[in-house]
């Protein structure tokens, strides 16, 4: 699936489009983009071939970057179809204009800033054209994932998804919490990874992280956990 102007930057005119359309030679993806009449239009096709024409474009993160990797194939945050991506630049129209039976819920930044934006990212493969995926590795992921909690439900959602996560990678983790700009965040993962008691979370350099001050509200009218002030669900106080 591509813009128009991509195609236009290839050499081909709007009258051409125009006549490979009227010929049945190119299919209307939306408005402003194009396939091939034998292309299936499905948002991995969609989102790889925008991640292959804008180098700044947006990653597959959170709960969706999870399901890829075999860590929440049982369990849903968001809905079905919902499809969590994340970025720091301006969306193109016709990125939203291809018609799908899934929804994009489009993430600007979040966790770190720009400078750092590829910091965690894999490729995996997508199935279309040899092309690789660009999504969170498990451990940007995660971080992504409980940037979205919001009361009970979605605590202990994520916390199910922290379950399955037994061999995340010290090193990263470290990098990710020290430039993660969400204190919330932070807090939320070593309170969890503390709770799992993981081996790689006692390699976790928690002086070196900045934490903030002061209580954060997680789940109203939950319990205060005293070493990161944060209120979780009354069944995770210790």
């Amino acid at each position: 699936i591509v813009p128009s102007r991509w195609l236009q930057n290839k050499g081909y005119s709007r009258q051409l489009i125009f006549k490979y359309l009227q010929t049945g030679w190119l299919n209307s993806a939306g408005k402003g983009s194009y396939c091939r009449p034998t292309t299936e239009v499905h948002w991995k096709g969609l989102i790889v071939s925008w991640q292959e024409i804008d180098k700044r474009t947006y990653h597959v993160g959170g709960e969706t970057a999870l399901n890829l990797q075999g860590f929440a194939h049982y369990l849903k945050f968001s809905g079905e179809g919902q499809i969590y991506l994340f970025g720091h630049h301006t969306i193109p129209a016709w990125v939203k204009q291809v018609p799908l039976k899934e929804i994009f819920r489009f993430k600007s930044g979040c966790i770190l800033d720009e400078s750092k934006s590829t910091l965690g990212l894999i490729e995996t493969p997508s199935t279309i054209n040899g092309w690789m995926l660009k999504i969170s590795g498990p451990e940007r992921a995660i971080l992504e994932t409980l940037e979205e909690v919001r009361d009970e439900f979605t605590f202990v959602f994520a916390a199910e998804l922290m379950e399955s996560l037994t061999t995340l990678r010290p090193k990263l983790i470290n990098q990710l919490l020290r430039l993660c700009t969400n204190i919330r965040v932070k807090r939320l993962f070593l309170f969890m990874a503390e709770y799992y008691n993981y081996a790689w979370a006692k390699q976790i350099n928690e002086k070196k992280i900045d934490l903030g001050s002061g209580n954060r509200v997680i789940v109203q009218k939950g319990r205060l956990n005293k070493k990161y002030l944060i209120t979780v669900p009354e069944k995770f106080h210790v």
